[in-house]
């Protein structure tokens, strides 16, 4: 195994066990027996626990990054926004990224974590909630400053569709997610 496949296996590895017993009930010396290779090799690839973490969510903030930047070069050459694109693009949202093998696994740590580690609330804050939130109320300025939709107040529109999204997530109930999108972008894009 290359030098890169071994750096990739330690984060998986770690991003599961960390996922499945919590950050702090893992050990350096776990995730080396996990990946199959002696403790102290693991210290030719990473610092220490918190080096491999930094790293997992480093992975996540690129993939998100590069979601971002895919979605608003495809709004940028749109002069409209189809129902069927609206829904789907929300329903991609919780079934290709929150349920992402690199970021579901990380969202369930900081879940079990957030409790009783105030760095890890933060960061569950942030990827769930106030960086979506944001990106959402970008989203609709730019829809209603092209003429797409009419209402301005991007702030509640945001709040309102990621309370959508996130009874999407953590229901699971992909056909109601998808009735209440299309309720919603009925409302918001044609007045009804």
């Amino acid at each position: 195994m290359g030098s890169d496949e071994t750096k990739e296996l330690i984060m998986k590895t770690a991003l599961d066990m960390f996922s499945k017993k919590g950050y702090s009930a893992v050990s350096m010396r776990d995730i080396s027996g996990a990946v199959g290779i002696r403790a102290s090799s693991i210290y030719y690839y990473f610092k220490g626990k918190q080096d491999i973490f930094d790293a997992i969510v480093q992975r996540a903030d690129s993939l998100t990054n590069e979601l971002k930047g895919m979605f608003f070069k495809a709004l940028g050459n749109s002069t409209e926004v189809k129902c069927e694109s609206f829904v789907l693009a929300g329903k991609a949202y919780v079934t290709g990224y929150l349920h992402n093998e690199n970021i579901e696994p990380l969202i369930q740590m900081l879940e079990n974590e957030r409790f009783h580690d105030s760095k890890a609330n933060d960061l569950w804050k942030k990827m769930l909630f106030d960086a979506p939130i944001g990106h959402e109320v970008l989203v609709f300025k730019a829809l209603f400053e092209s003429g797409i939709i009419k209402n301005k107040e991007a702030e509640k529109l945001a709040a309102e569709y990621h309370g959508i999204v996130m009874l999407g997530y953590f229901t699971d109930d992909l056909k109601r997610l998808e009735d209440t999108l299309t309720d919603f972008y009925k409302r918001v894009f044609e007045g009804k």
